[in-house]
């Protein structure tokens, strides 16, 4: 319950009093939410305590995720997502002790705003191809 609370009180005052100027500028300060989540924990629920997770079930995880669709917009609470479970669940089961060092403790401290990509053979996003962007 103290890391629903937690999580709460951060979206209730560091983030949600922002989210409509965000918007209406264009912005969004990830690195400053990252950090402020990370510090709480709140980004490495289920990742192991070495790399700075808590190293708690899934379940907690879940629980997290519930309070992050207090959010008032959609947005943040999927970069969040991206964040916790899915640029890092591989590197927290497969990586190397080097590579958790690097990039999975950083990411769960809120220090590195991960990403993710993906690619198949023959498929996807012909980037030549792509009219830049206005």
């Amino acid at each position: 319950m103290s890391m629903k609370k937690t999580a709460k009180r951060i979206i209730d005052e560091d983030i949600n009093p922002h989210v409509d100027q965000w918007e209406e500028e264009g912005i969004y300060p990830a690195h400053t939410v990252f950090k402020k989540l990370g510090s709480a924990g709140l980004l490495g629920v289920n990742k192991p305590v070495e790399y700075g997770g808590m190293g708690l079930d899934f379940k907690f995880n879940i629980a997290l995720n519930e309070e992050l669709g207090h959010i008032n917009c959609g947005a943040i609470p999927m970069s969040i997502a991206v964040q916790t479970d899915m640029a890092t669940p591989a590197l927290a089961r497969f990586g190397s002790d080097h590579l958790k060092r690097t990039f999975l403790e950083p990411s769960v401290l809120g220090d590195m705003v991960a990403c993710l990509g993906v690619s198949e053979p023959g498929v996807g996003v012909m980037l030549r191809q792509t009219p830049p962007l206005p």
